[in-house]
Parts: C-alpha cells; sequence; structure tokens
C-alpha cells in the first residue's frame, strides 16, 4: 500500500491585503501529525486549503494517493470542524452518514450497508434510528467523524474537535480516533492530545516557527506559552 502524501510548495493566502500564510514548504507523509499555534497563526486557513475548502493566494498542493498525484484534494481529504453543530445538517444518524455517500454516487443499498459498517466500526450501532438532536456534544463530534470516516478519505484533518469537551469525553474521542487507518492531521489548543503523534507542526503568523518531534516541540511550545504569561 503507497501511503499518503501532501506536498506544499511555497503556500501563501491572503485575504482584504492581509497575509494569512506564507511561503509554506512542506511534505505531510506521517501517519499522525500535529499543527499548533496560537489564534490567527494560520492553522484553520491551512486546513481548509488542505482539504480544497478554499485556494492559496499563491504556490502549489500536490496531493500524493495510490501512487497518483492531483491537485485537488476533495474526495482524498475530509476535515472535521470544531463545532458539529456547523456541520450536522440532517436529523437522523443515518440521513448524516448517507448524505456524503450519497453525494459520491453509492447506491441506496451500498449506502445503507456503509452505515452500518461504520456504525459497527464504531460500536455505535445502537444509534440506528436515533434523532441527531438527542446526541450529546460529543456523540455529535464523532457523528462527524464517522461521517466523514464512511466516505473513505486517505486524510482526516481534525480542527479543534476536543474544544469545549470534558476530559472523559476527550478521551474516548482520542481513542476512536487513534483506531482510524487514515492519515490524521490535528489541529489543536490541547497538547496532551498530541503527545503520540509521530510529527508536530508549530504555526507562527503565518509561518513554520518549528517543526519537529512531539517531545522537542511541544516542549518548546509550552515553555515560549509560560513565558508569554508573565509578561
Amino acid at each position: 500500500m503507497i501511503e499518503p502524501k501532501l506536498v506544499l510548495n511555497k503556500i501563501s493566502y491572503k485575504t482584504f491585503g492581509r497575509v494569512i500564510l506564507e511561503n509554506l514548504t512542506l511534505t505531510l507523509d506521517e501517519k499522525s501529525i500535529g499543527i499548533i499555534g496560537k489564534n490567527g497563526s494560520g492553522k484553520s486557513t491551512l486546513a481548509k486549503i488542505l482539504c480544497g475548502l478554499i485556494h492559496p493566494s499563491s504556490g502549489e498542493l500536490e496531493v500524493h494517493t495510490n501512487g497518483n498525484t492531483k491537485s485537488y484534494p476533495r474526495l482524498d481529504v475530509g476535515i472535521v470542524f470544531q463545532n458539529p453543530d456547523h456541520q450536522i445538517i440532517f436529523g437522523t444518524v443515518e440521513d448524516e452518514i448517507g448524505f456524503g455517500l450519497k453525494n459520491l454516487g453509492y447506491s441506496k443499498s451500498d449506502i445503507k450497508d456503509k452505515i452500518a459498517v461504520t456504525l459497527q466500526k464504531f460500536n455505535k450501532a445502537s444509534w440506528i434510528g436515533s434523532s441527531t438532536a438527542t446526541l450529546s456534544h460529543g456523540q455529535r463530534q464523532l457523528l462527524c467523524i464517522m461521517s466523514i470516516f464512511a466516505m473513505d478519505p486517505k486524510i482526516i484533518i481534525l480542527d479543534e474537535v476536543f474544544s469545549g469537551l470534558d476530559l472523559p469525553t476527550t478521551k474516548a474521542l482520542e481513542n476512536y480516533i487513534k483506531e482510524l487507518p487514515q492519515m490524521i492531521i490535528q489541529i489543536t489548543h490541547d497538547l496532551s492530545t498530541l503527545k503520540k503523534s509521530d510529527r508536530i507542526i508549530w504555526l507562527d503568523d503565518g509561518k513554520v516557527f518549528l517543526d519537529g518531534s512531539p517531545k522537542s516541540v511541544l516542549i518548546e511550545y509550552s515553555q515560549h506559552a509560560q513565558r508569554n504569561m508573565k509578561l
């Protein structure tokens, strides 16, 4: 199996005269990557570029999957956002998971099968027939992850999915995520969820400030945050 890879070549993004990302050149091919940085550092903008929701102002993005190279990632890269209420649009669990599959052209019978397999994978077969309105915040976040997982992307981006969750829910969601077969790119302020990542990228003002192992980057980032708090 050829592992997926994202290659960024001098990616920049500007809006209303403001530079959000500047000249990013990166190769992302690890199984688990964390992206950290202060608010406004460009993390979410980068996530949207990586999944094809927006296009860079300059530079090129290459998506390498199954031996093929593309510049349009929409079918290969899925994203889960911070607030599940901004992503869930249907009233039942089945309709929510099935929506993306329908857009991909799956038949009704295949959609039904994929929904069942997905719910079984996450040990949530009991959710069949459930209203999305009855799910807790953490359960709704898990539903968003399941909906993306069902579409079989090669890469999944998680943009602040742990925000607002209590510790038990965070740990439960972490356990589901670590079992996913896809490459995971996680954007978060919760550094504790990144300790087992293969690589951490620290963005600051739209540029890569530090890039390396969790042990080296997270320690430096924590020390940097503590120094700034004392100012």
